[in-house]
């Protein structure tokens, strides 16, 4: 397949070698190899005279290479045939110079009087987008976050008069000096920055489908490398001093869900007490808690009745240790509701993580408190997700399999698992024990 950059090349040398000329017979094509590189050669009758193009397919002269070559070859002639076409109906009246500088333009569109969204102005477009486009087809967390995108740096940057352009003379270079942007001027690590690149990809990518632009320039960027972040951990011996400190405190019990199943604080603040089956003992994650910090929100809080993948809906036991703080949690519940009166709030009846008022845990509250404590008792700094992390690193020292590892943690790709596991280090006590069965040998 022939890349855009590609196609505007092959373009401007079509449109020099017809330059407003009639072509009065049919092309014929053929594939020939030249230095080892399969070329198209078309041959067409102008002015009176059989004359050939050549155009380089880029796939190499070996066994099994010349169908390839073919369909580039037939993508060539394509071009060419339609070149012809609408210079033959006058319908593209232009001089070289004209040609080229259309081709540079990221459009489908090269008539004047007809605007298309490729025509708006960028911001005025990845605005649209926004609104229009991703707002009902994404959680509304994440609309959030790339509202917070568009709304800010992207509208910063693009709508300074220096910056301003169309969509359709968005290039890769543009882009790179937005990122360049971000990461001088705003302090951006290349892991916040691929979520800008994501989000103009993907607006990109809408205008694509609609055939409104050739290419998406985010293709063409230089690669932006994601900076690995090292979560900290606890071992077991922190981990049963951290719930000492926490005893009887309002997250006692959340933390204790994050390190013994290694749970999501959404999906930990999203218990139900109906999913606790007491008597089998068992509870069910099917059910999220979601914080909205925008300003124009409606509520705090909000609940999905889905997970962050299709391997989020999962079962799991109930340990006795947790067990007992369930029902000591529940108890204390009915008896605060009998405490507060008429002062209960009853709008998160059925939820187990609430405070004595009947108030909602919310998810900032649960890791802000959570990271006072840390700092207050001078431990180690670690974070709810950290004690996710914990909790699958311990379970793969202890041999489970990843497989069973992913199930547990409800993710959807094993490489996320690998990630959480420090499988690297497994493998060097696994190296580690082979060296010492080879020096311990008489």
């Amino acid at each position: 397949m022939l890349s855009e950059a590609s196609k505007q090349k092959i373009l401007v040398r079509i449109k020099k070698a017809i330059n407003n000329s009639e072509i009065t017979k049919d092309i014929t094509h053929s594939v020939q190899d030249k230095d080892g590189i399969y070329q198209c050669v078309i041959k067409y009758y102008i002015n009176g005279k059989w004359k050939t193009f050549w155009s380089t397919t880029g796939v190499r002269v070996e066994r099994g290479n010349l169908r390839n070559a073919n369909k580039v070859a037939r993508e060539v002639v394509q071009l060419f045939q339609e070149e012809i076409d609408q210079n033959n109906a006058g319908k593209k009246e232009v001089s070289i110079v004209d040609f080229q500088n259309m081709v540079q333009l990221n459009t489908t569109n090269y008539n004047p009087n007809v605007k298309t969204k490729a025509d708006w102005d960028f911001y005025e477009y990845m605005d649209y987008w926004l609104e229009n486009i991703i707002k009902n087809t994404v959680a509304k967390n994440t609309f959030e976050g790339y509202k917070r995108n568009v709304r800010n740096y992207i509208k910063e940057y693009f709508t300074m008069e220096e910056h301003k352009k169309a969509v359709k003379e968005i290039t890769a270079d543009d882009l790179d000096d937005f990122y360049n942007f971000l990461r001088n001027e705003k302090h951006l690590k290349n892991a916040s920055i691929d979520h800008y690149q994501d989000n103009i990809s993907s607006a990109f990518q809408s205008l694509l489908k609609k055939k409104l632009v050739r290419y998406n320039p985010t293709d063409l960027v230089n690669p932006i490398t994601v900076e690995t972040v090292e979560v900290s951990t606890y071992n077991k011996s922190e981990i049963l001093n951290l719930f000492e400190i926490l005893k009887d405190d309002p997250i006692e019990l959340p933390a204790k869900f994050a390190s013994y199943y290694g749970l999501r604080r959404s999906e930990i603040l999203g218990i139900r007490i109906e999913v606790l089956d007491l008597e089998k003992d068992y509870f069910v994650i099917n059910h999220i808690a979601l914080q909205d910090d925008s300003k124009d929100a409606e509520q705090r809080v909000y609940f999905l009745d889905k997970t962050k993948s299709k391997k989020g809906y999962r079962t799991f036991p109930i340990f006795p240790d947790i067990k007992k703080d369930i029902i000591k949690k529940i108890e204390r519940i009915e008896k605060c509701k009998e405490f507060y009166g008429n002062t209960y709030n009853h709008t998160y009846d059925g939820y187990l993580f609430v405070h004595d008022n009947g108030d909602f845990i919310l998810p900032n509250y649960f890791t802000k408190r959570f990271g006072k404590i840390i700092r207050r008792n001078e431990l180690k700094k670690v974070t709810p997700h950290g004690l996710r992390h914990s909790n699958a690193t311990l379970l793969h020292m202890e041999g489970v399999d990843i497989r069973d590892l992913q199930d547990w943690l409800g993710h959807q790709s094993v490489s996320s698992t690998n990630r959480y596991t420090r499988s690297d280090y497994q493998r060097q006590l696994e190296t580690a024990r082979a060296v010492e069965r080879i020096f311990s040998k008489n």
